[in-house]
């Protein structure tokens, strides 16, 4: 599946429930139907907050993220949350709730970013055990303070239950099995209590063989017949020996056995070999690495590609066989040729990167900071791969050799490599027992959601997602937390004027402390207006949302903003306060932002009224998470790439060429009300009022202004009326200080 199918309706199906409900979701597929290409898809089109994890290193690398252990900073071991621990050498891979948070530490950034991420994607999922999601749920729960499942985060699992399952060990099975069905996620108590909604992706892409097709299928679905098994076993080739321009390469249960393939086959061809030793660069651990860390190589060496080629030809991909024509002397460079007419290609180091995540504030993103790299050549050896290694590749030619002994899954997962039947050998017969399905797995899989249900409940995700927005978007909690522990914070502090300094932040605890009982009332109202049981009255919801807009917007200018960007400026040039002062900005950043968001809210619940499409509806409800502040707040955003000013020329520069702006929204993803702000630092040099003000109004506005100076803005919104909005006021304001 090169490029997006857009034709695939249960793909951009899966797309709109990912990226416009919060819904939680199992997306599978048969192997080949594109869930890597659905990843890659969301990383690059979604707007949410987002990390991607997986269960192994090796998984994690191929996904482009981290392990689920370094994410949350998981013990190995088992996790039963109400196991009476003995506290001896039986038990010490054992977590109950009370040792898992002993030994989870986490710091404020590791919180901060648990807190603010909106989606997680767990990929290859039917590697990840239930315990461990359990352990993942009972963290989030706690570091959101949020009691719903995952503490109310979106989480995105994707994979194939009917490939490799979770690794567990005997003796930890011995206990588990008393607290759990099966060790598969779906037994996670999480999961039981609120299963994920299925949706699977069913066009298949690796085979066009109709025959193999339903061969896989039926062994997925636990039914493959005896003629079938017989059909495939007549593959069977004990003796079969490729031929040197023949690409095949073996699949086997266990790496020593693919080694030695490997290595007679290299020791085989003339010459002698040539290590090419990969460069590691400052942290990145042993057990992540995605290839040899001494990659040996002779001229004619049989070599598979490990990644897809990241430039714009796509000369190859990952899982594409060819041999080895040339190595360059310096060693860093290769050329590698193929049987199949494909052209030869310059091969060099590519780095693939650790990484962890980090929430920045000002921008309201979640960041990939880079801790290492490892640069090696994306070859490996490719006359033998265990099947493990090979999920997820695709191969034209392959000999299994299964050493009369398949583990669960491995059927499958090998046989699915293929593309079509003529490609296979078989070292060693399929026994019956060995294609038979976990009937746990099956009974999980038949819950995939049918075609027909999927359109009316998407739209009915949507609608319930639209109200979830605006009703976190009335939540104050985070804010008031956040202002209680800086005011703890500065309690500590010796700095100039603490006695004053703690009088201001006990009014500002205080306001923002009745803003918050304030729209809890309001949101217990606006719950229930969006879920009565017969249709939902926008115009009831919308006429309420706008008063509780019209009502907070000046509060928070009013009694938060502008008393903290007056103390940020006094306190900022007292002594020993410059840790105080950065302090300060990020309750700023949280007024700032809470003041765009319910700015939105207005505008949201209006365009449900005039029954808008739903889509368009959509896109500005996404807006409400995606709000950034850092163009006002320079001093913390040093490590942005936009200089300080040149946001505001940008809005101005789009302004200037025709764009109106929502156009100029939309495009820069920012609020219409952010826009505005950069457009008044042009307001008398490029831009006119008039321009984003109907002249009429403006002059009412202005009027308003000179015969009530000194006003409050609230004040002055209450003279003008509802059918004057708080960003033509700034344009007014703006007008008569030019």
């Amino acid at each position: 599946m090169a490029e997006l199918d857009v034709q695939n309706t249960a793909f951009m199906q899966a797309v709109s429930f990912v990226n416009q409900t919060n819904r939680n979701i199992f997306l599978t597929g048969k192997a080949g139907t594109g869930k890597t290409t659905f990843l890659r898809y969301i990383r690059q089109h979604s707007y949410k907050k987002m990390a991607v994890a997986a269960p192994t290193g090796v998984a994690a690398m191929n996904a482009g993220g981290t392990t689920l252990h370094s994410l949350f900073w998981l013990p190995f071991g088992l996790y039963i949350e109400e196991y009476e621990l003995a506290w001896n050498d039986d038990d010490s891979h054992i977590y109950n709730r009370r040792r898992l948070f002993g030994k989870v530490k986490l710091t404020k950034q590791r919180r901060a970013l648990l807190q603010e991420i909106d989606l997680l994607v767990i990929d290859e999922v039917s590697m990840l055990r239930a315990d461990t999601l359990d352990a993942i749920d009972a963290i989030l729960k706690s570091v959101r303070r949020d009691a719903r499942p995952f503490g109310g985060l979106q989480v995105l699992f994707i994979g194939d239950m009917y490939q490799l399952p979770p690794v567990v060990k005997e003796r930890e099975w011995a206990i588990m099995s008393q607290y759990y069905p099966t060790p598969f996620f779906f037994d996670a108590k999480v999961l039981r209590a609120h299963p994920p909604l299925l949706l699977e992706l069913k066009k298949i892409y690796r085979q066009s063989e109709q025959l193999f097709i339903d061969i896989l299928n039926d062994i997925r679905n636990n039914c493959c017949s005896p003629a079938q098994l017989e059909l495939l076993n007549r593959y069977y080739r004990p003796d079969f020996l490729p031929s040197s321009d023949e690409p095949y390469i073996t699949l086997t249960t266990h790496n020593h056995r693919a080694d030695a393939i490997n290595r007679r086959e290299l020791d085989a061809l003339p010459g002698k070999p040539i290590a090419l030793k990969a460069k590691v660069s400052n942290d990145f651990p042993e057990s992540l690495y995605p290839a040899e860390v001494e990659l040996e190589l002779k001229i004619g060496a049989q070599v598979m590609f490990i990644r897809n080629d990241s430039g714009d030809e796509r000369r190859y991909y990952n899982g594409k066989i060819g041999y080895v024509k040339h190595i360059d002397a310096s060693g860093d460079a290769l050329i590698v040729d193929f049987t199949d007419g494909s052209d030869a290609v310059e091969v060099k180091r590519e780095a693939w990167e650790n990484i962890r995540y980090r929430y920045d504030k000002a921008e309201d993103k979640i960041e990939e900071e880079v801790l290492g790299t490892f640069a090696q050549f994306p070859l490996r050896l490719a006359w033998a791969i265990t099947i493990h290694k090979s999920q997820g590749l695709t191969f034209d030619k392959a000999i299994i050799d299964a050493g009369g002994s398949f583990a669960a899954g491995q059927v499958y997962v090998a046989l699915s490599r293929l593309r079509t039947l003529e490609g296979l050998v078989l070292y060693s017969r399929i026994p019956a027992h060995s294609i038979r399905t976990d009937q746990q797995v099956a009974r999980f899989s038949s819950n995939t959601l049918a075609d027909e249900e999927v359109p009316a409940l998407l739209e009915a995700s949507q609608r319930h997602y639209i109200g979830h927005m605006l009703l976190q978007a009335f939540r104050w909690d985070a804010a008031v937390e956040a202002l209680a522990a800086l005011k703890a914070d500065l309690a500590k502090r010796n700095i100039a004027d603490l006695t004053e300094a703690m009088q201001f932040m006990q009014a500002q605890c205080h306001t923002c402390e009745h803003l918050r009982e304030v729209a809890n009332r309001f949101r217990n109202q606006l719950n229930g207006l969006l879920n009565k049981q017969e249709h939902a009255d926008y115009a009831q919801i919308h006429e309420r949302t706008a008063k509780a807009v019209d009502w907070f917007l000046p509060r928070i200018d009013d009694e938060l903003v502008v008393p903290l960007e007056a103390h940020i400026r006094t306190w900022a040039v007292k002594k020993r306060t410059k840790k105080y002062v950065e302090a300060l900005k990020e309750p700023l950043i949280d007024f700032k932002r809470k003041r765009e968001q319910l700015r939105q809210c207005a505008s949201i619940t209006g365009a449900l009224v005039k029954g808008d499409d739903l889509q368009a509806i959509m896109t500005q409800a996404n807006g409400l998470a995606t709000i950034a502040i850092a163009s006002e707040l320079p001093d913390m955003a040093a490590a942005r790439k936009t200089k300080k000013g040149e946001t505001k020329r940008i809005s101005f520069e789009l302004f200037r060429s025709g764009k109106s702006v929502d156009e100029i929204s939309a495009e820069r993803g920012l609020t219409a009300g952010t826009v505005i702000g950069h457009l008044l630092e042009f307001i008398g040099n490029g831009v006119e009022a008039t321009q984003l003000v109907d002249a009429a109004k403006l002059e009412t506005i202005l009027d308003t202004l000179r015969k009530h100076p000194g006003k409050s803005f609230s004040a002055i919104k209450n003279m003008l009326g509802p059918d004057v909005g708080y960003d033509e006021i700034r344009v007014a304001q703006a007008a008569i200080a030019q």
